[in-house]
């Protein structure tokens, strides 16, 4: 029996409590947590009356990078250096935000060659996302050769700028960052965009408009995918997977019957394996992202303010 801190919520509100090993979920790995990370699911779990939690009280994190220290499954042994996301971590299984976590064995994976723990929580859920995202568009006929116009929403945010990163990787070069303010135009051109839109630029309440877009990466969802998609080319594809701009989705037909346009889902948290292998081998090969890094004692001021400033990337540390 371990004592440690972890930051768990109890329906009302998240703090930071210490508990044992015995308090852990059920699960065949027993990790020493070193870090995780923040992301929108975070802030968003971390409200009071979370629609996102199944079961309090929680620990809480997506995401987590850890050492083995205890295994019931060949697969891992104690020193393995490891990474889980998604699944039910911080949503119905004790998550990241905790020195020690006890954890399925099929959720983890081996840390990525050319990766520290560190590294790899300063993409986490968010990189995950958009290797995923790329992935798919790639799978529905996007390359390089084509010289495809590639727009990225929420392009200041985690999905969007790490998708900018592996875009440009793999050699795509027209990327087009989505913009609300003009202070961020060079920001997402840092970022790895060679060209900008402003947000209000995509026409609002219509069926059909000007082709302009071959493909596209979409954290959004809500009123920005429904201005999005009847600007798409024919034969373009839209990754969606978020819903950062709303759950709403008021469209039309004629984008999909009248220009061949595919609307594909994306989704991280119960990806399979093989699908998170590739992304995260697309991630090692990427510069390590910028992120500012913090503490479990960090994490409510963070967490509050992650909807309306924060940097790129937030790496937790449970040291």
């Amino acid at each position: 029996m371990q004592f440690f801190q972890a930051f768990i919520h109890d329906g009302q509100k998240a703090t930071l409590q210490t508990i044992t090993t015995d308090d852990l979920s059920a699960g065949e790995l027993l990790i020493r947590v070193a870090y995780s990370d923040i992301n929108y699911k975070d802030a968003l779990a971390y409200q009071p009356h979370s629609q996102i939690i199944r079961q309090y009280p929680q620990i809480l994190g997506i995401d987590l990078s850890g050492t083995v220290v205890a295994s019931q499954d060949p697969k891992f042994k104690k020193g393995d250096q490891i990474l889980a996301t998604g699944h039910g971590l911080g949503v119905s299984q004790g998550g990241g935000y905790a020195q020690y976590a006890r954890i399925p064995a099929k959720w983890a994976m081996p840390l990525p060659p050319d990766m520290t723990l560190e590294t790899v929580m300063a993409f986490g859920t968010a990189g995950l996302t958009a290797a995923l995202c790329v992935n798919a568009l790639m799978q529905a006929g996007m390359t390089p050769e084509q010289n495809p116009k590639i727009l990225v929403g929420g392009a200041t945010g985690g999905v969007g700028s790490i998708a900018l990163q592996l875009l440009e990787n793999a050699g795509f070069s027209n990327r087009i960052a989505v913009v609300r303010t003009p202070d961020q135009q060079s920001q997402v051109r840092d970022l790895g965009a060679t060209a900008t839109l402003a947000l209000d630029e995509l026409p609002q309440g219509k069926a059909l408009s000007r082709q302009q877009f071959d493909y596209a990466v979409d954290p959004l969802g809500g009123s920005f995918t429904s201005s999005l998609l009847p600007s798409m080319r024919y034969n373009g594809a839209v990754a969606l997977c978020g819903n950062a701009a709303g759950t709403s989705l008021p469209l039309t037909v004629f984008p999909f019957i009248l220009r061949n346009i595919s609307l594909l889902g994306v989704d991280s948290v119960n990806a399979p394996t093989v699908l998170r292998q590739k992304a995260w081998m697309a991630l090692a090969k990427l510069k390590p992202v910028p992120f500012q890094k913090i503490n479990l004692a960090d994490l409510p001021q963070a967490l509050n303010d992650h909807f309306t400033h924060h940097p790129v990337r937030t790496v937790v540390s449970m040291a």
